[in-house]
């Protein structure tokens, strides 16, 4: 082998060493943090939280949110676009509102695996891809499947978590649409 070839081989390794070794202290990192926010008690389990945070007030759980349309169904997005984000997910959460769901923005497509790790409700998944196209949607999932999970046979670029029941409630299909309100 020549030399450059070697170098090449060489620098090409370190970046894939690098990027795992991201990939797995990024994982760390917010494994850490969510257990930090746990100890300081900023995600208390509690079964009469939801009844404490009024339907309301759901803006304290979920701040920043985008209008969303689901087939004919407006809501408002709560964005998950980063790694810890995403990670973290609805875990923990006390609550969803109705109008309210949870985007996961991956970026990229693929399969894009969801479980029920520490959640407290039900939910419906559905996957979308990038055109805002849904391709694969799962109902009524428990907190009890953990530690299965779930994705989408067919590659989606979105995933989007609402509360159980929802995707009858409001005659979501695949094929139908998921797009941005203006």
């Amino acid at each position: 082998m020549k030399i450059a070839e070697r170098i090449v081989m060489v620098i090409l390794v370190l970046v894939l060493i690098g990027g795992g070794a991201w990939i797995y202290f990024a994982v760390q990192y917010e494994q850490q943090s969510v257990r930090d926010a746990v100890a300081r008690g900023d995600y208390e389990q509690r079964e009469d939280l939801k009844e404490e945070v009024k339907i309301e007030d759901w803006k304290l759980v979920y701040p920043n949110t985008v209008a969303l349309a689901i087939g004919s169904t407006s809501v408002r997005a709560s964005i998950a676009d980063s790694l810890p984000e995403r990670i973290k997910g609805l875990s923990n959460t006390p609550f969803l509102p109705d109008n309210v769901v949870k985007m996961f923005v991956f970026g990229a497509y693929g399969s894009h695996a969801i479980w029920m790790k520490d959640m407290n409700y039900a939910i419906d998944i559905i996957w979308a891809t990038e055109e805002g196209e849904v391709v694969h949607i799962e109902e009524n999932i428990s907190p009890e499947t953990y530690p299965d999970s779930f994705e989408s046979p067919i590659p989606a670029w979105f995933v989007i978590e609402t509360n159980a029941g929802f995707v009858e409630r409001n005659s979501v299909l695949v094929g139908d649409k998921v797009s941005l309100v203006k």
